[in-house]
């Protein structure tokens, strides 16, 4: 009897013990659910936003996503969902923000079907996209890497996305917090392509980017350093020259500079603007029988007219042809006499018995006559004709400059008579 209800006892205690499990099984599924993290924005557009979070492991939670105009505000339930990404639709306004959580709730049996919450997450930024036109887009200026540019803004734009991308390249995309913007360490000689949308950014770094943008194409960095421009003819009797140069990439115009180079000291003469890489360059000092020299440099010109220069050119040399004023028959050869040139610093003296070919240097002279005795070994023969011009040279530094342009072909001639 004795050991009977001892049995009995110990029943009685494992059935207690199992009653209030059950009663804390209960007690535990009809408690709140965990609070939620992880919580960004992923998507916008000018009426809806998208978020992702941290879903609980309980599938029995359920989330509702509160909204609020402030981040202290009174939060209100704009819709559920189940999962850990939900969209919002029909947001009033675009390129605007709002403040947004989320906050885990049970509503089943066990709850009698009341809503009971979690605690809500951290309330985060959520922004739309601005629906405006990024207008007026315009090129501003350059450097030689860089581009500056500006526009109009765009109501309920904080920031805005700037694509550019070069003949051949991938888009390279950066955003800037107003209406102007630099992009920097771009390829030398380039010109980009440039598209300019709106957007706004919250505080969690995210950006709402709209539609409505503005391209300009084309856009020039500086253009580098000038080539050597080159004298291709020289009207002695008109006053003027023609100069060419390379084409530089990223150039819309080209500026040249003439100079004395036949003075102690040299000064700037005539300064010429021309769209193309040829130049017609009228002076009247271009009629004397001077030295000059020129240089050129590339520009590009931005969207308010503004000339942005290159690099200048190393200098180029040039004067007109010297004319042979005296061919002679002498005993010993064929004397010469030719025009000064002021500024040549050196003349040298060619002859052949061809006229437009197997012309060979005979002297070269500081002098502005001398007499030639032979064409390389050969001395000049009786009754033979001979052809001759003069080059004339200007030291600068220590290098020397021929002055010929390139349409100084003229040549004299003369018979030989012993």
């Amino acid at each position: 009897m004795k050991k009977l209800w001892s049995t009995a006892r110990i029943g009685a205690i494992v059935l207690g013990f199992a009653f209030v499990l059950g009663i804390g099984l209960k007690a535990e599924a009809a408690g709140a659910p965990g609070q939620v993290a992880g919580l960004k924005q992923t998507d916008a557009g000018a009426g809806f936003v998208e978020i992702v979070f941290q879903a609980l492991l309980d599938n029995e939670a359920e989330y509702e996503i509160q909204l609020s105009s402030t981040p202290a505000g009174n939060y209100k339930e704009w819709k559920t969902c189940s999962s850990g990404k939900c969209s919002l639709y029909n947001l009033p306004n675009a390129g605007s923000s709002y403040y947004l959580r989320v906050v885990s709730y049970y509503e089943n049996s066990e709850t009698n079907w009341k809503k009971v919450y979690g605690t809500p997450s951290a309330p985060i930024e959520v922004v739309t996209a601005p629906n405006g036109n990024v207008e007026n887009l315009k090129h501003t200026n350059s450097t030689t890497t860089s581009i500056s540019l500006s526009w109009n803004p765009v109501a309920g734009a904080n920031s805005y996305q700037v694509k550019y991308s070069s003949a051949g390249g991938g888009d390279t995309v950066v955003y800037a917090a107003g209406t102007q913007a630099v992009l920097d360490k771009l390829g030398k000689g380039t010109e980009y392509t440039v598209h300019v949308y709106p957007a706004r950014k919250s505080g969690t770094g995210f950006y709402a980017v709209g539609g409505g943008y503005d391209s300009k194409y084309n856009v020039p960095v500086i253009p580098g350093k000038a080539p050597k421009p080159s004298c291709e003819y020289y009207w002695q009797n008109l006053g003027e020259i023609r100069s060419d140069v390379d084409a530089v990439k990223c150039a819309d115009g080209y500026e040249w500079e003439i100079w004395t180079a036949y003075q102690k000291k040299d000064k700037k003469v005539k300064s010429v603007f021309q769209s193309s890489d040829a130049a017609f360059i009228k002076y009247k000092g271009f009629k004397k029988y001077n030295f000059f020299k020129m240089r050129v440099r590339a520009c590009c010109t931005n969207d308010d007219g503004k000339k942005m220069p290159g690099q200048w050119s190393d200098w180029e040399y040039f004067c007109p042809q010297p004319e042979i004023i005296r061919l002679k028959s002498v005993k010993s050869g064929i004397s010469l006499k030719w025009s000064t040139v002021k500024g040549a610093d050196r003349y040298e003296v060619y002859a052949s018995a061809k006229e437009k070919s197997g012309f060979k240097k005979c002297a070269a002279t500081k002098k502005t006559s001398l007499t030639v005795k032979k064409i390389g070994k050969s001395s000049f023969k009786n009754k033979k004709t001979y052809y001759f011009y003069v080059e004339a040279y200007n030291k600068a530094g220590k290098k020397m400059y021929s002055g010929l342009a390139g349409n100084a072909t003229d040549r004299w001639k003369i018979k030989y008579v012993k």
